[in-house]
C-alpha cells in the first residue's frame, strides 16, 4: 500500500471517527431529554392522552382539545368563533374539516401539510425511536443562546425530508423551541412552564409564531393519560 493509499485510509478512519462522536453526542442529548421528561419506561406506559387548552389568537379566544393514541393516531378540535375546526391522522390519512373556510366536510390533506400532521401525530414526539421511524437527527453546532438561556440545537430530518429544528434547554434538557417551515414560512413554538403530570414533564404554555411574529398563545388546562378513546374518532368521514 502506497503512502497515498495510507493517507486516504487514514482520512476515512478520521471521518468515521468524527461521525461516530457526533452521533454519540446526539444520542446522549436525546437520552437526557427523555430522562428529563420522566424516563422511557414511564413515557412508553402512556397509551393514550387527552389534552384541553385555551388559546388566544389576535384577541379571539378558542378552546383546543387534542386526542392522541399509540402509535400515531391524533385528532385536534379547535372551537373558535362559534365553529369547530377539526384535523386528524388515522395512521395513514391526514384530513381536516374547516367550516371557517367553507369546508364543512372532511378534506384529505396531501403534500407538505399532510407530512407535518403525520409527524405531529407521532405519539412520543420526533426524538424517541427516531431511527425506527426513518428519521435522522443532527447536532447543529455547539451551545447556542436564545434570550438568556443556553440551548442545544438538534436538526430532525424525517423520512419525508420534512425538517424540524428542536432546541433543548442546556440546563433542564427539555424542549424550549421547535421550528419548522411550510410553503416558505417559518413556524415556531416556544415551550415553557413545564409541570409534572403523573410523573411526566409537560409544557403548559406554548407561544406560536409565524415568521417571527407571535400569532397565538396556548395555555394547557388539563392533561389526562390512558383515557379510553375509540379509534373511530381518528377516521376521516367524508
Amino acid at each position: 500500500m502506497t503512502a497515498r493509499h495510507l493517507a486516504v485510509v487514514a482520512g476515512l478512519i478520521a471521518s468515521i471517527s468524527v461521525a461516530i462522536t457526533a452521533q454519540n453526542a446526539v444520542d446522549d442529548l436525546i437520552a437526557k431529554n427523555i430522562a428529563a421528561k420522566g424516563g422511557l419506561e414511564k413515557l412508553k406506559s402512556i397509551q393514550s392522552m387527552k389534552q384541553i387548552s385555551t388559546m388566544t389568537t389576535q384577541g379571539v379566544d378558542a378552546t383546543i382539545t387534542v386526542y392522541s393514541k399509540r402509535p400515531n393516531l391524533q385528532r385536534q378540535e379547535v372551537k373558535i368563533a362559534g365553529q369547530t375546526v377539526t384535523n386528524g391522522f388515522d395512521g395513514e390519512v391526514s384530513w381536516i374539516i374547516n367550516p371557517l373556510s367553507g369546508m364543512n366536510r372532511a378534506i384529505v390533506v396531501t403534500g407538505p401539510q399532510a407530512d407535518i400532521i403525520r409527524e405531529q401525530a407521532a405519539f412520543d414526539g420526533p426524538l424517541v425511536d427516531y431511527l425506527a421511524r426513518g428519521s435522522k437527527v443532527l447536532l447543529s453546532g455547539g451551545v447556542e443562546t436564545i434570550g438568556d438561556r443556553k440551548v442545544q440545537h438538534l436538526q430532525v430530518i424525517a423520512r419525508t425530508q420534512q425538517t424540524q429544528h428542536i432546541y433543548l434547554d442546556a440546563e433542564t434538557n427539555l424542549e424550549t423551541r421547535i421550528v419548522s417551515t411550510l410553503d416558505g414560512r417559518k413556524f415556531e413554538q416556544e415551550l415553557s412552564d413545564y409541570r409534572e403530570v403523573e410523573g411526566v414533564k409537560f409544557p403548559f404554555k406554548i407561544k406560536m409564531l409565524v415568521d417571527g411574529v407571535q400569532q397565538s398563545q396556548i395555555n394547557v388546562q388539563s392533561v389526562e393519560f390512558n383515557v379510553k378513546i375509540d379509534d373511530a374518532m381518528f377516521k376521516v368521514v367524508k
